[in-house]
């Protein structure tokens, strides 16, 4: 037994002359053969080992278990940290199951003490026969090629720090029996017994029966079919990534932006597969099926402003061309300024843009060129009769355009001009007496051009300005922030 682990931990490279390795004791079989076998190996590996027991707190023995822990690590003279984490706040905090908020809690805890050590990687007693449970459990979840792998060799954290199971290739009747050759006292988690969780079940169901009409042998088959599996999945991620890269256009860590034309190029596996590492880099945390089906509809669809809401407050929409994964920003319960009186002349803030526009009035004769642009117009003051209201659109609203036929209904300039749903909302609507002048980025008002009878010229500009946040210096020398 202890070959096979040395040989696993050579053949996938586990650990590195010099390292330093958290090993995980919850005080069962699994985790003290674990630790036995380590300490055996510690010193043809040149490696240093510090034990870390986590105390869920939610069973009777917990407390006798990392007695048991502490007992065993002293007298391998080796360093231990018992760590206690609340599951139920856990629980309550995260919306999580019993089960989800306890492997959540053990697995921030052990992070802890690896950086808090300086160590390099967490070793925990996941062994053969967890591997096989784990192909049966997901296959009868309905799991594709990533789930059916079953448990990794190795896994790294989002923090960095890396996961190994030295007892991979090691069942678990191997380990029972090294314990009692060992005579090492071990705790028992009665729970394991009772068929309530599926993955009991499993154990205490499934497998003695798939053993009795099929053989012994089934383990191994089913192990060697989650290895393959486990290849063909790290062939098809590394595919995934080079795919991935050729489809992204932005990431920002909460918004993920993906081309619609190349991700259509892909075969509809692989669109399944970018889809899923899209909303796993937009901070989903756990990706189902239906999830990954509700983007595809959402990319698939004639509406270019198609949107559906997916998993963990993350959203899918489109932008025409584009497919945006992202945490949905939109709050409720809130009123936001929509409209602003422009200052003329002066600079007026747009709360809802977060940009400025600025306005001026030049005499006629001293003006140069009055060609309009997206971000700059030039109006006939003398047509603008009172205050000048900034606005966002509003439903009805209708303008004949510069050197356009006749009104038209502003959502179908929009939907001509390819404006995102979303931003539609965002563009400045500058009005005089309830009559569109200016929609910013798009064109002037075609009864407010200048000519050459007009004497004076609104000038109207819009600009973000990063001095829109200014440092005042206040009378006892304190400093703030206004907007």
């Amino acid at each position: 037994m202890k070959e096979k682990v040395l040989q696993t931990i050579r053949e996938y490279s586990l650990v590195q002359p010099g390292q330093k390795i958290v090993v995980a004791v919850s005080g069962g079989p699994d985790s003290m053969a674990l630790l036995y076998l380590l300490h055996e190996l510690s010193s043809q590996l040149d490696v240093r080992l510090h034990v870390v027991h986590v105390n869920h707190q939610l069973r009777p023995q917990a407390a006798a278990e990392a007695v048991l822990v502490k007992k065993h690590a002293a007298r391998l003279g080796l360093p231990v940290t018992v760590c206690k984490i609340n599951v139920t706040a856990i629980q309550a905090r995260l919306k999580l199951s019993l089960e989800a908020a306890a492997r959540h809690g053990r697995y921030r805890a052990l992070q802890h003490v690896v950086r808090r050590v300086g160590a390099h990687c967490i070793a925990t007693g996941h062994h053969q026969d967890d591997c096989i449970e784990t192909l049966l459990l997901r296959l009868l979840a309905g799991s594709g090629l990533d789930g059916l792998k079953g448990i990794p060799v190795r896994r790294a954290l989002s923090s960095g720090i890396e996961i190994i199971r030295p007892l991979y290739r090691v069942s678990r009747r191997e380990i029972e029996y090294y314990c009692r050759q060992k005579g090492l006292q071990t705790a028992q988690d009665l729970t394991n017994l009772q068929p309530i969780y599926l993955r009991n079940r499993i154990r205490l169901q499934l497998l003695p029966f798939l053993e009795q009409e099929f053989g012994p042998s089934i383990r191994r088959t089913m192990a060697r079919t989650a290895e393959i599996l486990a290849a063909d999945s790290a062939l098809l991620t590394e595919l995934t990534e080079q795919a991935y890269a050729s489809v992204l256009l932005e990431s920002t860590g909460k918004r993920v932006c993906l081309s619609l034309p190349k991700l259509r190029e892909q075969p509809p596996a692989m669109q399944g597969r970018l889809i899923r590492r899209a909303l796993w880099a937009a901070g989903a945390q756990r990706v189902e099926y239906n999830h990954v089906k509700e983007v595809l509809l959402v990319a698939q669809s004639s509406l270019p402003s198609a949107w559906t809401p997916v998993v963990d407050r993350i959203i899918a929409r489109r932008e025409y061309d584009k497919l945006y994964i992202e945490r949905d920003s939109r709050q409720t319960g809130q009123t936001e300024m929509r409209k602003v009186l422009l200052q003329l002349p002066g600079k007026t803030y747009l709360p809802w843009c977060e940009q400025w526009m600025e306005a001026k009035i030049i005499p006629n004769k001293l003006a140069q060129d009055f060609t309009s642009s997206p971000m700059e117009a030039y109006l006939a003051a003398d047509e603008i009769k009172g205050p000048v209201i900034v606005r966002t659109r509003q439903a009805g609203d209708r303008v004949r355009l510069f050197r356009r036929p006749g009104t038209r209904k502003l959502k179908d300039i929009f939907i001509d001009k390819k404006i995102p749903l979303r931003k539609r909302d965002q563009i400045p609507i500058v009005v005089n007496k309830g009559q569109i002048l200016w929609v910013a980025g798009v064109d002037i008002a075609d009864e407010y051009r200048v000519t050459p009878k007009t004497k004076q010229v609104l000038h109207l500009r819009l600009f973000a300005e990063n001095s829109s946040i200014k440092k005042l210096k206040l009378k006892d020398g304190a400093k703030c922030r206004i907007k």
